[in-house]
């Protein structure tokens, strides 16, 4: 056997070990084919030898069919391009192998498979990934805008709009096409994109602050996991990336902050923002449990369900430290056997949290429906029951009452003064999407899959304004976004299928 294919058919395994991703458990009997054909490879008899060489071949080509299917879908990983040239390097040197002794060309093979397995994966990266960024301004950006002035503008997406948030200078959308683009609030132009070319974007996560976005990719081959890619939101750079199982952004056991962002499994662990390292991991305290609960995004503290013995809250964790800041705990009674429900929604921005802790008897004058400021724990007021309050509207949450699927009574609580502001149902009877910014509530509505028109109520007296919106595009099963941010009010359609519709900014 000629050493460099002996060496190369030996380095292979090990340097697949090295891979810092795994992209399904079909890698795992690459991995094991390709140490099956190596150890075959080291048999006297030449039978044997040869059936080795063959299924090496095999492997190989199946291992280069993989690559080009994970490039293809947009998330390759770094394991399948390691594996690749893992499988090429032992199938030629089991078929060019005639003696096992140590020879110039032998160490000259080991020193090729081994740059050329740490460069596949940048290689099979850049493939698959499209990106410009722009240069960052390092300049306040504008406030959100809360009332539409008279001026538009439009922005045609390549493809189905799949997510829109508001960050940095203004939004930031996924379309269908696994691209993520950023847009200038004040006039709609493009700032930067990100795209993992032949992906889908399941889920955008802004920060607190806005200044980071974490995308959530997923291969159109592989349900079982997401790609989790930070950008900057300024830049569009993207800072790090990470792997993780698709059922914990399905359930939302992902959140940003300011300064870490948290993935809830069995534990709570925090990473830094920046650059992905982990800071702290949290499980609860002896005797406690942290049951299942949507991840709830705040700005410098991670909230977290927790259950005891005869009590249940929740907890408030530094996001830097990972240690306990604050916690509202109420007494419980009646059976563990029984159920218990902790449920946590926190508004845009992360300021207010909503707990809701429902299921058991608990001591009387305990607060189990309230609103808090996630930095310091206090309570802030809070809508008496039968209001239902929802968080996720916007900066400020709103209280309702419904019979059935019409709305009876809305009000948009002001969590900073106690006051309620009733909405006008007169203007827009029946809601298609609405947000709330810190002094106005906003609703589309009348929107017949080609215009809608946008409600925006105040607080100043003035009556709601109706604004025209143009919307025109096809496609099945359309959802709305109503965006509020940095210069301006965003209107976007999700649809399936057909011509995308416009991603509209009304500026302030």
């Amino acid at each position: 056997m000629t050493i460099a294919g002996a060496a190369c058919a030996l380095a292979a395994p090990f340097l697949s070990s090295g891979a810092t991703r795994a992209k399904g458990a079909e890698l795992g009997w690459f991995t094991a084919a390709v140490v099956v054909v190596v150890a075959l490879g080291f048999a006297r008899r030449r039978a044997v030898r040869i059936a080795a060489a063959v299924l090496g071949a095999i492997v190989a080509v199946a291992a280069i069919v993989q690559l080009l299917l994970d490039v293809q879908g947009g998330v390759p990983g770094a394991d399948a391009p390691v594996l690749a040239i893992g499988a090429v390097a032992a199938a030629i040197g089991l078929t060019a192998s005639t003696s096992w002794r140590v020879r110039p060309a032998g160490v000259l093979g080991v020193v090729v498979v081994a740059v050329a397995a740490l460069l596949a994966p940048w290689g099979a990266e850049s493939a698959a990934t499209e990106s410009e960024t722009r240069f960052i301004r390092d300049l306040p950006s504008d406030p959100v805008t809360e009332r539409p002035g008279g001026r538009q503008w439009a922005w045609q997406p390549p493809s189905d709009v799949t997510d829109v948030v508001a960050a940095s200078y203004g939004v930031v959308v996924a379309t269908a096409d696994g691209r993520v683009t950023a847009l200038e609030g004040s006039d709609g132009r493009e700032n930067w994109h990100y795209a993992r070319l032949g992906a889908r974007v399941d889920a955008l996560l802004p920060s607190a602050d806005g200044r980071s976005v974490l995308a959530a990719f997923a291969s159109k081959d592989d349900s079982s996991s997401k790609l989790l890619v930070m950008l900057d939101a300024e830049s569009g750079a993207a800072r790090f990336e990470r792997v993780v199982p698709s059922v914990l952004v399905e359930t939302r056991q992902v959140a940003v902050g300011t300064k870490t962002f948290t993935i809830r499994g069995d534990e709570l662990v925090g990473y830094d923002v920046d650059d992905g390292e982990e800071l702290w991991r949290w499980s609860p305290p002896e005797g406690c449990d942290s049951p299942f609960s949507l991840a709830a995004p705040a700005r410098t503290v991670v909230l977290a369900s927790l259950e005891c013995a005869g009590k249940a809250g929740l907890v408030a964790l530094d996001e830097v430290s990972g240690h306990e800041r604050w916690r509202h705990e109420v007494r419980l009674s009646g059976q563990d056997s029984e159920r218990l429900d902790v449920m946590a929604a926190t508004t845009t921005g992360g300021a207010t949290v909503w707990l809701r802790i429902v299921g058991r008897l608990v001591a009387p004058g305990s607060v189990t429906s309230g609103l808090f400021d996630t930095e310091t724990g206090r309570l802030l007021p809070t809508p008496r029951e039968p209001w239902l309050v929802r968080a996720d509207a916007g900066a400020l949450p709103l209280a309702e009452q419904q019979d059935g699927a019409k709305d009876t009574a809305l009000e948009v609580v002001d969590t900073a003064t106690g006051t309620t502001h009733p909405v006008d149902f007169s203007a827009c009877p029946v809601r298609s999407a609405e947000a709330t910014t810190a002094h106005t509530y906003l609703r589309a509505c009348n929107d017949n899959g080609r215009d809608l028109t946008v409600v925006v109520q105040s607080w100043d007296g003035q009556p709601p304004a109706q604004i025209p919106v143009r919307l025109d595009g096809s496609g099945s099963l359309p959802d709305l976004y109503l965006v509020p941010a940095p210069g301006a009010i965003v209107v976007a359609r999700e649809a399936h299928g057909g011509t995308p519709a416009p991603v509209v900014g009304l500026v302030g």
